[in-house]
C-alpha cells in the first residue's frame, strides 16, 4: 500500500492518457494541482469524491461547490475542464446550443421603420424542433 501511494504521488503529467475520460482518481487530483494550480486540500476533495476522468467530464461548478471547493478554484477547474472538452450537467456550456439556436431566430427578425417587425428569409421552418410556439 505504501508503494502504491508513493507511485501515485509522483504521477508524470506527460504520461497522462490523451483522453481525460481514461484518467484515474489520482491522475485527476494531480492534474488539478499541477495543471489547474489549485491547492492540494481542494484537489483532495476531488479524490475524496472519487472523481476520475469520466466523472470529471460531467462536472459542473455547482457540483464542485457542493464538494466544498471554494469559488475561485471551482471556476479555475471548470475553465480547464471545458478546455478538455468536458463539463456537463446543468452548466452553461450544456445550454449553449439551445441559446445559439434562439439567437439565430432572433437575428432573422429585423425591425422596419413601419409598424413592427418583419420576417426576413429565415433558415428555420415553422415547426420548432424544441416544441415551442413561434411568436413574432
Amino acid at each position: 500500500l505504501i508503494l502504491l501511494w508513493t507511485f501515485a504521488g509522483s504521477i508524470n503529467m506527460a504520461a497522462l492518457p490523451p483522453d481525460p475520460k481514461g484518467w484515474i482518481v489520482e491522475q485527476v487530483k494531480q492534474w488539478a494541482m499541477e495543471e489547474v494550480g489549485i491547492k492540494e486540500e481542494h484537489a483532495a476533495k476531488l479524490a475524496q469524491q472519487e472523481i476520475d476522468g469520466e466523472a470529471l467530464s460531467e462536472m459542473t461548478e455547482e457540483r464542485l461547490r457542493s464538494y466544498g471547493i471554494p469559488g475561485g478554484p471551482a471556476i479555475k477547474l471548470m475553465k480547464k475542464i471545458e478546455g478538455l472538452g468536458g463539463g456537463g450537467g446543468s452548466s452553461s456550456v450544456a445550454a449553449e446550443p439551445e441559446l445559439s439556436s434562439k439567437r439565430a431566430r432572433l437575428d432573422a427578425i429585423t425591425l422596419q421603420e413601419g409598424d413592427g417587425a418583419e420576417l426576413e428569409s429565415a433558415p428555420w421552418s415553422e415547426e420548432d424542433p424544441y416544441g415551442e410556439t413561434q411568436q413574432l
